[in-house]
């Protein structure tokens, strides 16, 4: 004990120490802000900019240990000036290297789609006539909300999919289930729901859709057995890492170990926006399907 606490010694640990801080958020920030080589894997993606920050680290630490000291001074620096602004801060690096970690022991699944097997016409025509995309009061409330998560450095990086989950967290976090009056099946207006973020599972469908559609993307509503539910139109199937990755890193603590799951409909990528789910591709509460009901472009 007498041997380690001589100064050589603490001096050699506390510089290692500093290089092991310095690589992880300097591997994080390069997979932030450089994108994968082609169609290459996220999750090789970061392992290989954590090796090269590994390897940037043990060079200029044999070139000069006091420039590791400096850089490492330097980057605390930089956060703890940025923790006041909303720039790039401390806990942004923790989401991002957790999401990181998530991303490489997770894969996507893949839900089998039944075709409808109930004929719901009248509801489907009661749900299109509740829908109101182009309200000016459901538009505002969806700009607002479609920006009030996710610094525009996501923005930047995943473009239009922030927006859409950041709708998500806003109307889940802050949704309260209420049963419809008994013997009725009431939808609520999405104008209506947007003051009161509470009523049942159609009432949540219809307004996640209509904000969602409010903001340009594309959105359809699910019918099953005794549930609705959203999905969004994300991309294309071949786009599916890529949304996968997107999810877990902005949603690492809600998807920690669980899968994303989605359905393909013509080569098209659509995950469900389900409140009963803690993040977007959550898993289906019934996964058979009486009916889609989709809206024109």
């Amino acid at each position: 004990m007498a041997q380690f606490l001589q100064p050589k010694m603490a001096k050699g640990f506390a510089l290692r120490f500093i290089q092991i801080i310095i690589v992880f958020p300097m591997a994080v920030l390069l997979s932030f802000y450089i994108p994968p080589y082609k169609s290459m894997d996220y999750e090789l993606h970061f392992l290989l900019w954590l090796l090269v920050s590994a390897a940037v680290s043990v060079i200029v630490t044999r070139i000069s240990p006091k420039l590791t000291v400096f850089a490492f001074f330097t980057i605390m620096g930089v956060f703890l000036y940025n923790s006041t602004f909303p720039n790039y801060t401390f806990g942004d690096i923790y989401s991002d290297y957790n999401a990181a970690l998530v991303n490489m022991t997770s894969n996507p699944h893949k839900v089998s789609y039944f075709k409808p097997v109930k004929g719901t016409y009248f509801q489907e025509e009661r749900v299109k006539n509740a829908m109101q995309p182009t309200h000016p009061k459901l538009r505002n409330f969806a700009v607002e909300n479609s920006t009030r998560y996710f610094h525009d450095e996501y923005y930047r990086k995943y473009g239009k999919l922030t927006r859409y989950f950041s709708l998500f967290k806003h109307i889940r976090l802050n949704w309260k289930y209420v049963n419809d009056p008994i013997n009725m099946d009431y939808y609520s207006p999405p104008v209506e729901s947007m003051e009161l973020l509470a009523g049942d599972c159609d009432d949540y469908a219809i307004l996640m859709a209509s904000s969602v559609m409010a903001i340009g993307g594309e959105a359809r509503v699910v019918i099953s057995e005794s549930h609705m539910y959203t999905e969004v139109k994300v991309g294309e199937s071949k786009d599916i890492d890529k949304v996968s990755h997107v999810v877990r890193t902005l949603f690492p603590d809600e998807v920690n170990s669980g899968k994303i799951h989605f359905h393909e409909t013509n080569d098209e990528l659509w995950i469900n926006f389900d409140y009963t789910a803690r993040h977007p591709g959550g898993y289906f509460l019934e996964p058979e399907l009486y009916s889609v009901i989709t809206f024109k472009k």
